[in-house]
């Protein structure tokens, strides 16, 4: 398996369309776990928009779905949840669609659709059943692209990029990384270990939504290692268990 990765999301764009046999993306903080959280609590589909507009559009087409997500780390005026995944119970979407629009993770996963004919979502949460999925379908090209934070590299992306490389390798040792970006999220792990605390105290991101939104918890729901064996998957632009 040749892993690529995508460090900021404007780097997608250097790849050409339906190259990779499978894409995955990342936004640790928070889209990705959070919508593995939803999918666990019983949502039946979940619709990426990638922008407010376009989930008010799909909302027309989708009366009966929940608006969701943020901006800046904050639930968009009139949406019915926001960004946290401990919103996501089954008391509050199972059984549902979601419209999720959220200000990176959304958009990467956007973009991933025309990509690759298999896009997986990955998390810390999940990443060793993403990457078990991956080996399942043994793939020769392998896309990951990390979501970051306003158009910036984020390192707890990274570091989960890293991470999901380096599980890939221990299923298949002929695993190899393509670009320099791949090395670097391996070294990421390398430097870091499973230290999940230390790569938050570093990330920005982390910083922003505790010190500034005071959302620990949500840091805490995103920083669990293989909580979940769920791997969500995009298909024909929504997003399903």
């Amino acid at each position: 398996m040749i892993v690529w990765v995508s460090l900021v999301p404007t780097s997608v764009e250097l790849f050409p369309k339906n190259h990779f046999d499978v894409a995955v993306v990342i936004d640790v903080l928070r889209a990705t776990t959070t919508l593995n959280f939803a999918l666990n609590a019983g949502a039946s589909e979940i619709i990426p928009a990638g922008s407010v507009e376009e989930a008010h559009n799909l909302a027309e087409k989708y009366p009966d779905a929940l608006l969701c997500g943020e901006r800046n780390g904050i639930k968009v005026p009139g949406f019915h949840l926001g960004n946290s995944p401990s919103e996501y119970t089954p008391q509050s979407v199972a059984g549902k669609t979601l419209i999720f629009s959220s200000t990176n993770g959304s958009v990467m996963i956007k973009r991933a659709e025309s990509m690759a004919k298999n896009v997986f979502l990955c998390s810390l949460r999940n990443v060793s059943a993403v990457a078990e999925k991956i080996y399942s379908l043994k793939p020769e090209n392998i896309l990951v692209a990390c979501s970051g934070r306003e158009g910036f590299f984020s390192i707890e992306d990274g570091y989960c990029a890293g991470m999901l490389y380096e599980k890939l390798e221990e299923l298949d040792e002929d695993t190899t990384g393509a670009n320099d970006s791949a090395t670097i999220t391996y070294l990421l792990v390398n430097y870091f270990g499973y230290d999940v605390d230390k790569i938050f105290h570093e990330s920005i991101h982390a910083r922003y939504l505790t010190n500034d939104l005071g959302l620990w918890k949500d840091i805490e729901d995103a920083g669990q290692i293989d909580a979940d064996k769920i791997v969500p998957i995009l298909m024909e632009g929504k997003i399903v268990a």
